[in-house]
């Protein structure tokens, strides 16, 4: 187990340090993180990373395959377009955790603010806690679990992606064109194997699924620039 001690460096020579480390180590830990934002950032490979207390915004940006096992709070945009690997938060997180996720878990033990999972494409997003309004606002895929309470305006503009509750108010906290039905019993398999890997006791049974509708979606033109006549010289 190698230890990285950054009380003193800047988080260009975190990072540098941290990536040169994990390609040999499979367990680094990280000593005096001070809050220090982007610390993680494009992690490639495997491994544990463990940070001995909390950082700031954008922990394990672009992480592509270690796990991040986090002993604090983070800020805001943690896991911002994580492909792969983990993200293991023991407190809280602040807003927008997870933005653009493609792959990959973020597991949140304590609570989350607003907007979690902001246009996620994919992954598994699982808070034990409280989330803030706006949670899978614009998902395009994958995954969220939310054990606590949420606030107003659920799945908001989702496409895609499903959300898993068990707020008694979640009907009356939905937003526009997304609607409420039982978990199936192959989502429940799915959870189940997720609660039992990170050892969440919480009985699946009483989750239902947020899903965006198929009707009423607004139709968007895609730009493709091969399409385009491009005019010849002379």
């Amino acid at each position: 187990m190698e230890h990285l001690d950054i009380a003193d460096k800047s988080i260009a020579e975190t990072n540098r340090a941290l990536r040169d480390l994990i390609a040999e180590h499979d367990q680094v830990v990280i000593d005096n993180p001070h809050s220090s934002h982007n610390l993680g950032t494009a992690l490639k490979g495997t491994g544990v990373v463990t940070i001995k207390g909390s950082t700031g915004y954008f922990t394990g940006g672009f992480l592509a395959g270690p796990t991040l096992d986090i002993q604090g709070n983070t800020g805001w945009y943690t896991g911002d377009n994580m492909s792969a690997g983990e993200i293991i938060i023991s407190k809280n997180t602040g807003s927008n955790c997870g933005p653009s996720m493609m792959g990959g878990t973020i597991l949140v033990r304590g609570s989350s603010g607003s907007r979690i999972g902001f246009a996620m494409k994919g992954g598994n997003m699982i808070v034990c806690g409280d989330v803030g309004r706006w949670a899978g606002y614009m998902t395009l895929g994958g995954r969220i679990i939310v054990l606590g309470k949420m606030g107003p305006e659920i799945g908001e503009s989702m496409y895609k992606g499903i959300i898993h509750s068990v707020d008694p108010e979640l009907q009356n906290k939905l937003g526009n064109n997304v609607a409420v039905i039982p978990i199936t019993d192959e989502e429940k398999k799915e959870v189940s194997a997720l609660f039992e890997k990170y050892q969440i006791e919480h009985p699946v049974e009483n989750f239902k699924s947020v899903i965006p509708l198929k009707t009423g979606r607004k139709k968007y033109k895609i730009f493709n620039p091969t399409h385009l006549e491009i005019p010849q010289n002379g």
